[in-house]
């Protein structure tokens, strides 16, 4: 079997927005250098003053160096056949794949790490890092953060592992089709991969310090995890995953809903850095009940930061407006009230029809004022509850399943309930949450409506 071990330097850590300016690649049977082959690369970009300053590699450099289109053909003559390996290989690969995939060239290879192969077979290390690496191993390690110098360094290190017991048998497991080291983060222990079960909960992605760099929730929080970094997509997200990444932990919901809540109030508490779309200030489309100076009683379409007292939250004005129409024709009320305009020649509904059929449509407008949902728990034996109050989701956790009765639907039922939720985690107003409550109320047969 022949191995490539391969490094790159490049312009910046985003396979998907950045380009190469250097490829080294060392081709080795495991045990003894085959030939080996090195280039400068123009990437057709500027390269940043910190790069240049940790590379060495000028802009002067690159500027009559071939591009990677330049060079394809004889970088994938030297890759074929060849096992891809390099210290950190998500890095390296995701940018290599990535540049043939801008060519619309298909390329992939089967790859190993070694950063995940020296944790194998040289357990007890303080770090791997290649320069820590090659120092405890007594590696000589010129021209660093070059492509050709580290690739010798990782070549040397390869072998040591190759020629190890621990080294032979992680490279084998490693190579097995479709195994996890492939794909997966090289810091993190496999372990907390297979500890991922496939239901639903809440998943963490966490840094070297333990906090978190993304909060996600799933129904199927194995397979969602995989779907972060398998595949050949090479954004961002995944680049700085697979960089800093070093463990994963996981807490069970029971169910999709209450996986939405946690996930909601867990990434409000710490706000990962990888978390964008909670971080955006969202202008939600609200409906929203007034009187005017009349004393009518009238709705109109506000863009609003939140979700609160809203009759109706929206993502649009177009769905907007189309609820207000439906509803003039369900409740039989004036449109120019709803801020609709004179939409036909009939007439107008009075103003003391529209006023009685108003107040009807409010009560079922606001049907979801306050209650619980009563969702399946982590285990059998166990009951989650979601508490709602005034329209808000206001609290979760969960309860013994002996603790509940048949008769949460009677007063003395919901009584109980109201005992067993005081020690409900609080949860603060959340226009997300608001925006999916009525939702969940319309097709959750577990929603229990306060009595």
């Amino acid at each position: 079997m022949k191995y490539a071990i391969v490094d790159i330097e490049t312009t910046g850590g985003s396979a998907k927005s950045r380009g190469i300016t250097e490829i080294g690649i060392v081709v080795t049977d495991g045990q003894q250098e085959l030939k080996r082959w090195s280039s400068l690369i123009n990437p057709y970009e500027h390269i940043p003053p910190r790069i240049e300053a940790l590379t060495g590699i000028s802009n002067e450099m690159v500027e009559d160096a071939p591009g990677f289109a330049d060079v394809a053909d004889e970088v994938e003559a030297l890759l074929k056949d060849c096992v891809f390996v390099a210290h950190n290989v998500g890095f390296d690969y995701a940018f290599i794949r990535g540049h043939f995939e801008a060519m619309d060239r298909s390329w992939q290879r089967p790859k190993l790490c070694t950063v995940r192969l020296s944790r194998k077979a040289f357990p007890g290390l303080p770090r791997y890092g290649l320069g820590a690496l090659c120092d405890a191993k007594g590696i000589r390690h010129v021209d660093r953060h070059r492509a050709m110098g580290d690739a010798e360094a990782t070549v040397e290190l390869f072998h040591q592992i190759a020629a190890s017991e621990r080294g032979q048998a992680a490279i084998a497991d490693a190579l097995k089709r479709g195994t996890r080291e492939n794909w997966m983060p090289q810091h993190v222990a496999a372990a907390e991969f297979d500890a991922l079960p496939d239901e639903p909960g809440v998943y963490w992605f966490l840094d070297s310090q333990g906090k978190p760099l993304y909060i996600g929730m799933s129904i199927k929080l194995q397979q969602r995890v995989r779907s972060h970094f398998s595949g050949t997509t090479a954004s961002r997200k995944r680049q700085i995953l697979l960089r800093e990444m070093r463990s994963l932990k996981h807490e069970l919901a029971g169910s999709e809903w209450m996986a939405a809540v946690m996930e909601d109030v867990r990434i409000r508490a710490h706000w990962p850095p990888l978390n964008r779309a909670q971080k955006q200030p969202r202008a939600y489309r609200t409906v929203v009940f007034y009187r005017d100076r009349q004393g009518r009683s009238r709705l109109a379409i506000r863009t609003q930061a939140s979700a609160r007292d809203a009759v109706r939250t929206f993502h649009s004005e177009a769905s907007a407006r189309a609820w207000l129409h439906e509803q003039v024709a369900a409740h039989d009320l004036n449109p120019e009230l709803l801020g609709l305009g004179a939409w036909s020649s009939a007439e107008p509904v009075p103003r003391e029809v529209h006023e009685a059929n108003f107040e009807a449509a409010m009560v079922t407008w606001r049907d979801v004022a306050s209650g619980w949902f009563i969702e399946s728990g982590r285990t059998p034996d166990e009951r989650g509850i979601i508490a709602v109050a005034e329209g808000h989701v206001r609290g979760y956790g969960f309860v013994e399943a002996n603790d509940l009765n048949d008769h949460l639907r009677t007063a003395e039922g919901q009584s109980c309930l109201h005992e067993l939720t005081q020690g409900l985690h609080p949860v603060a107003p959340s226009s997300t949450l608001d925006a999916r409550l009525r939702e969940e109320v319309l097709r959750n047969p577990t929603w229990v409506a306060q009595v």
